[in-house]
C-alpha cells in the first residue's frame, strides 16, 4: 500500500509538471507533449484499419498505407473505365479503401478520387503531404514498379515502401493531390518549364529544370505548361522508368483527366 501511494504521488506530480509546461501545446491540440506522451499510451489506435499514423505532419494524422481501392460494396470493386468509376461513384455505399494484394482503383478524376476518400472519411493530400509521406521510397526499378507494361496490385513490391511505411509512392499509378496550377503558377510562384528536376522547394516541388537528368534527384523528371489549368499528379507510373520518383510531378494533366496509370490514396 506504501508503494502504490508513492506511486501515485509521483505519477500526480508527473502530470501537474506536464501541465504546467505544455500548457499552450495541450491547448492547441498537440500530441507531442509531454502530458500528451503520458496519457497516450498507444498512438497506433489514432488510424482506422490500412493507414498509418504520421506523427510529424501538422495538417493530417494518417495515410493510406496502399493505393486506393474500391471497397467490396462497390457495384465495380476493379474498374477497367471511366464508365464504371463512375458507377461506383454513384453509389452511396460504394468508398476507397486501403488494402494489400487487390487491384488499385484507376480511371478516376480527381474530383471522384476527393468524392471516394470523403465518402470514407478521408480526403486527398496536398502535395507537400504526399511528399511528407514518400520520402525514403527507394528509386529503383527492381524494388518499384517503374519498368514493366502495367499496374501491379497493391503492396506487390514489399520494398518500395516509404520510411514512414507506405507502399508505391513511386511508379505503380500517378497519384492525384488536391492542389491546383493556373497558367504555370503555384502557390504564389511561377513553375520552371518541363525538365529534369534540378532544385526543388521544401516539399520535393522543382524551382529549377534542367534539359539532364541530375543524380542528385534520382533522375526524376518535372511536367509543366505556361497556360491552363492543370491538377497536379505526383510520383510516377508503371511505365516511367528513371524519370518515376519522390521528386517527379506531373503539372500539366488537367483535373478532369482519367486513365489506366492514375490512381490516388487518401490521408486522414
Amino acid at each position: 500500500m506504501k508503494w502504490l501511494k508513492v506511486g501515485a504521488v509521483i505519477f500526480g506530480a508527473l502530470i501537474i509538471t506536464a501541465l504546467g509546461i505544455d500548457a499552450a501545446d495541450t491547448l492547441s491540440g498537440s500530441r507531442s507533449t509531454l502530458l500528451g506522451q503520458l496519457i497516450s499510451f498507444e498512438s497506433s489506435g489514432l488510424c482506422p484499419k490500412g493507414m498509418i499514423e504520421v506523427g510529424m505532419s501538422e495538417t493530417f494524422t494518417c495515410v493510406d498505407m496502399f493505393e486506393a481501392s474500391a471497397s467490396s460494396e462497390c457495384p465495380h470493386p476493379s474498374p477497367i473505365n471511366e464508365l464504371e468509376t463512375k458507377e461506383n461513384i454513384d453509389s452511396q455505399a460504394c468508398k476507397a479503401e486501403s488494402t494489400s494484394n487487390v487491384d488499385a482503383w484507376r480511371f478516376i478524376t480527381r474530383e471522384q478520387a476527393q468524392s471516394s476518400c470523403i465518402k470514407a472519411g478521408k480526403r486527398l493530400p496536398k502535395s507537400n503531404e504526399w511528399y511528407l509521406v514518400s520520402v525514403g521510397t527507394p528509386d529503383d526499378a527492381s524494388k518499384c514498379n517503374i519498368n514493366t507494361q502495367d499496374v501491379a496490385q497493391t503492396g506487390a513490391y514489399p520494398q518500395c515502401v516509404s520510411s514512414v511505411g507506405v507502399f508505391d509512392s513511386i511508379g505503380n499509378a500517378w497519384e492525384w493531390t488536391s492542389d491546383d496550377v493556373f497558367d504555370g503558377n503555384f502557390e504564389g510562384r511561377a513553375l520552371p518549364a518541363s525538365g529534369y528536376v534540378a532544385q526543388v522547394d521544401s516539399n520535393g516541388i522543382a524551382t529549377l529544370t534542367n534539359p539532364n537528368p541530375s543524380g542528385l534527384f534520382y533522375k526524376d523528371y518535372f511536367w509543366s505548361a505556361k497556360s491552363g489549368a492543370f491538377g497536379i499528379l505526383r510520383g510516377g507510373f508503371f511505365g516511367s522508368q528513371s524519370d518515376a520518383g519522390v521528386y517527379t510531378v506531373h503539372a500539366e494533366t488537367v483535373p478532369t483527366a482519367a486513365g489506366t496509370a492514375i490512381g490516388f490514396r487518401c490521408v486522414k
